[in-house]
């Protein structure tokens, strides 16, 4: 099966470029996923939780649920912590190799490519006139 979309394989900065967009916006999206999954999940127990809360005298099987209740709100939290702080390197990696990628690309790559392109075109005129003379 052929691709489609061209990926920009002649020189490592470009790759690095692309690549780090693509981990940026993957860390964006997958930020956005993880706060909307832990609202969801602490929304989903929230009221359960706080009437069990608000019961001080509980049955085993009360006092069972609401501790579980309150262990995965505990664990909830802390994953979220863990994969925020885990997703910002990843956000930051990228960042650095965007900003690495382009500026090499910009200002190593796309000169040279620049001056080949202006020398083939000042030889390419250069030969069109010694045909139209000849």
């Amino acid at each position: 099966m052929e691709s489609r979309i061209p990926l920009p394989t002649d020189n490592i900065y470009k790759f690095y470029a692309l690549f780090g967009l693509l981990l940026a916006v993957f860390g964006a999206g997958t930020t956005i996923y993880l706060n909307k999954t832990t609202n969801d999940l602490a929304f989903a127990i929230a009221v359960e939780y706080e009437t069990l809360r608000a019961d001080p005298v509980r049955s085993v099987l009360q006092e069972t649920r609401f501790q579980v209740l309150d262990k995965k709100l505990e664990i909830a939290k802390s994953d979220k912590k863990f994969f925020s702080y885990s997703l910002g390197v990843v956000i930051g990696l990228g960042l650095i190799m965007m900003w690495y990628g382009f500026k090499k690309w910009h200002t190593e790559v796309q000169p040279i490519q620049d001056e080949i392109a202006r020398l083939t075109l000042e030889k390419l005129k250069r030969e069109v006139g010694q045909d139209e003379k000849a």
